[in-house]
């Protein structure tokens, strides 16, 4: 796990949590009040990017690196998870109107 963690590239890092963010909004959406939607997409997408990013540390490898890079990868992974998210609850509010 630890080896595919540490394998995702800018793009690919951010073409997964695009993914795992947009298919999880929606289900939270699906599931839980109308009043919530737009709360998951800040926060479903920004604790896949911190969880996603810290996560080869977790499992054990050296931290010294990780501190200086964070805000690098984690906002760009969170952009890119939260604009489909967005999208996603737009899309279903115009389709609870209809």
């Amino acid at each position: 796990m630890r080896t595919f963690v540490e394998s995702l590239f800018l793009g690919s890092g951010a073409i997964l949590l695009a993914v795992l963010s947009t298919g999880v909004v929606w289900l939270l959406c699906s599931v839980f009040p109308v009043t919530l939607r737009k709360l998951w997409v800040v926060i479903v997408p920004f604790i896949f990017a911190y969880c996603l990013y810290w996560s080869p540390v977790w499992l054990g490898a050296d931290p010294s690196e990780y501190h200086a890079w964070a805000l690098i990868v984690i906002l760009p992974w969170f952009l890119a998870g939260a604009i489909p998210s967005a999208a996603i609850v737009l899309i279903l509010e115009k389709l609870r109107s209809q």
